[in-house]
């Protein structure tokens, strides 16, 4: 807040200020004690003439001098002269002996005080000196020194008050027993930007006031020994009002006579704005809760109400009698009354913590259900009350009944459609393997009957043939023994044919053709036992036939080519038994195991290996050497029940299956394979072949990295349909 200081105020100071100085200099100047004024190196600034006297030496000659030049003998009181330098002591006493020009010595008692600069530090002191006679410089110095003692606690007194009430944040006024102002601190000043002087032309301090008898009033009762306070406007030197907390004081001498009054400020302007912001807090507050569904209930800490709002109210149906009372217990005994259970709410928080939450499902004597939530209210980790919500959520408990009891029915329609979705989804699988097994069955045995009967008609004439070629060669050797000497042209033709390498090789020739057409009457029994055509039902079988029939058709995928080298396959069969099954079947599960092996063998190679010419021969090399392999074990696991199993292990040494694939592994249409090399089909036909139509197991292991096991677990005999 500006002050209002006029140019002429500041003149007028000024002026005064220069008759100030001249009127300390003479002081000075005349004064009848030796007085010296020093600065805080110890130099001369003032001297009064009685001190030029007693030292003997002009005034011109010591100013600006140092006093230990002047008086050598006061470095023995250098100690207490820089205490008092550097403020630590306000008084110092100590006696001297001063010589001048050479006189006897004389005893002085010199009173040593700091002097302080506007900033309040000390800027130097002033030495002031008493002639001692010898005989009264014992009692003297008592005296002076109780005298000390006495001053010093009074100026100690005054420092502190002086410092209290200049540090005060509150603006004091001390006015005499007639309204009069004699003091104001800094803060009064600043506050209402007056001046003392400004103060002093009136009384009761009017100008402060709206009104004069207002003004009147407060001096009265005062001065009558009482005590006033009140928050009322007082008006600043700008006429701008100021909210004031006023508080009025007697000051009483010590026979009990009012000689003064105390006027303490406090302006409440900040406090003032805060209340009417809470206020509007508290109806916005107000308005909220009315507006809010909830029921809300606001307890102290000793169980009384705050405040509650209409809501509320209505939830409980309190009675008009009970709310007119204003009893807060008849409140709460009547809420409690109506509760059937509650674990919190009918003792309203009694029990919980400090910092302890509540919320419990509360049921009402009417039927009603009501959820309720309490939060405790803390201020400096102590609890001050505690706030209740409660809402009626009795439709709402009924509706979502409802929407419960329709989720379920949805629910168990779902899981059903889900079952027969899996179902369809089976059974079409089923019949669309079922439908390409049969296709290749009916077409597999055409295919080996057709060629079964062109290759039984050459392999039953080769032996004819065998015998029909050794009797005309049996003729010729003849006709050459008898007739060594044949004529010029059958000489001739017999060079032309070489008949000595014609008869070797033709014996060859027909051994060949024969030992092709065995091979062909094999393959035709493999495509004849995998196919089984002629069989129907479960009957026994020799699983091994059913497993190198596999085989035999899968070993042009077993030979080397430039997509995968050479396979090997590694057969560790057990003496088994003929075992029920359902032959066909099996060897469908056989067909699709091996050519999944052989399907990852081909990526482990393409990703580790190249085709490569090596010595004029084209071969598949690896780096690290690995050669790929399939491994088909067969053992019988005893069952002391006579339920003696058959164990099929097929395992590869390819990459193996990574672990987030191996849960879906066996899901209808799951393929890991690119679109057009894999329909997803066959494990999951396996699957359905082993444990659903030989009530067997069909599991697997695999290690990334190393190779993967199929394991196949049938019982020797099926059960009885």
């Amino acid at each position: 807040m500006a002050k209002a200081n006029s140019q002429t105020h500041w003149g007028a100071v000024l002026n005064r200020s220069n008759h100030s100085e001249k009127y300390l200099r003479w002081f000075v100047e005349f004064c009848p004690v030796p007085i010296a004024m020093f600065d805080s190196n110890l130099r001369y600034i003032l001297v009064s003439q009685p001190w030029v006297k007693m030292l003997g030496i002009p005034r011109l000659k010591l100013i600006g001098t140092s006093l230990y030049d002047s008086l050598p003998m006061a470095i023995a009181h250098r100690q207490g002269l820089e205490r008092c330098l550097s403020g630590m002591q306000i008084h110092f006493t100590t006696n001297i002996k001063i010589a001048s020009r050479g006189e006897s010595a004389n005893n002085f008692q010199w009173d040593v005080q700091p002097w302080y600069t506007d900033d309040g530090s000390a800027g130097g002191i002033i030495v002031s000196s008493h002639a001692l006679a010898e005989s009264q410089t014992e009692l003297l110095k008592h005296q002076l020194n109780e005298e000390i003692v006495e001053r010093q606690y009074l100026e100690d007194a005054f420092t502190k008050i002086g410092t209290a009430l200049e540090s005060a944040n509150d603006a004091i006024c001390i006015t005499d027993e007639h309204g009069k102002p004699i003091y104001i601190n800094l803060a009064f000043s600043d506050l209402f930007t007056y001046s003392l002087p400004a103060l002093q032309k009136s009384t009761n301090l009017r100008p402060l006031f709206p009104d004069a008898q207002t003004a009147q009033v407060v001096h009265s009762a005062v001065m009558h020994g009482s005590t006033w306070n009140s928050e009322l406007e007082l008006i600043d030197r700008n006429q701008q009002p100021i909210p004031i907390s006023l508080k009025v004081n007697s000051v009483k001498s010590p026979s009990g006579e009012v000689i003064g009054l105390t006027y303490i400020c406090t302006n409440i302007r900040d406090r003032k704005a805060a209340e009417a912001e809470i206020n509007k807090s508290f109806v916005a507050l107000s308005a909220t809760l009315e507006a809010t569904a909830d029921g809300i209930l606001v307890l102290d800490a000793i169980g009384n109400i705050i405040i509650c709002n209409q809501k509320f109210v209505d939830l409980w149906q309190i009675p008009d009698r009970i709310l007119r009372s204003n009893d807060d217990s008849s409140i709460l005994k009547y809420v409690a009354k109506r509760i059937n259970s509650s674990q919190f709410l009918h003792q309203f928080g009694k029990g919980l913590g400090i910092d302890q939450n509540s919320f419990e499902i509360v049921e009402v004597d009417d039927g009603r259900t009501l959820e309720c939530y309490s939060q405790p209210q803390n201020v400096l980790e102590s609890c001050v009350g505690r706030v209740w919500s409660l809402r009626d959520i009795t439709e709402r408990l009924a509706a979502e009944a409802l929407v419960r009891a329709s989720e379920e029915k949805y629910r168990l329609q779902a899981e059903k459609l889900e079952h027969a979705l899996q179902e369809l989804k089976s059974t079409q699988s089923q019949l669309i393997q079922a439908e390409k097994m049969s296709g290749l069955g009916q077409l597999v045995a055409g295919i080996a009957h057709e060629i079964n009967n062109p290759v039984n008609f050459i392999y039953g004439n080769l032996s004819y043939a065998d015998t029909y070629t050794s009797e005309l060669l049996s003729l010729v050797e003849t006709y050459r023994n008898h007739y060594p000497d044949p004529i010029e042209a059958v000489q001739a033709k017999l060079e032309e044919i070489d008949i000595d390498f014609l008869a070797d090789d033709f014996v060859k020739l027909v051994g060949s053709i024969r030992i092709g057409a065995e091979r062909i009457q094999k393959i035709v029994q493999s495509l004849n036992k995998f196919s089984r055509s002629d069989e129907e039902g479960c009957k026994p079988v020799d699983i091994h036939e059913g497993i190198d029939s596999t085989l035999m058709i899968l070993q042009s995928r077993l030979k080397a080519t430039h997509h995968h080298p050479e396979i090997l396959v590694e057969k560790n069969y057990a003496n088994l038994p003929d075992v029920e099954c359902y032959a066909g079947q099996l060897n469908q599960v056989f067909m699709n195991l091996l050519t999944n092996a052989i399907d990852a063998l081909e990526e482990d190679a393409q990703a580790n290996g190249t085709w490569q010419v090596v010595s004029d021969k084209p071969q598949w090399t690896r780096q690290d050497g690995k050669v790929s392999k399939i491994l088909i074990q067969t053992e019988i696991l005893a069952d002391p029940q006579n339920r003696d199993r058959l164990v099929i292990k097929i395992s590869d040494n390819a990459n193996g299956i990574p672990d987030e694939l191996r849960n879906r592994l066996f899901d209808l249409f799951f393929t890991t394979k690119p679109v057009g090399k894999g329909t997803g089909l066959g494990l999951s036909i396996a699957y359905q072949i082993i444990t659903e139509n030989h009530g067997g197991k069909l599991s697997f292991s695999s290690e990334v990295g190393q190779g993967t096991e199929f394991k196949i677990e049938i019982p020797l005999k099926q059960l009885p349909t």
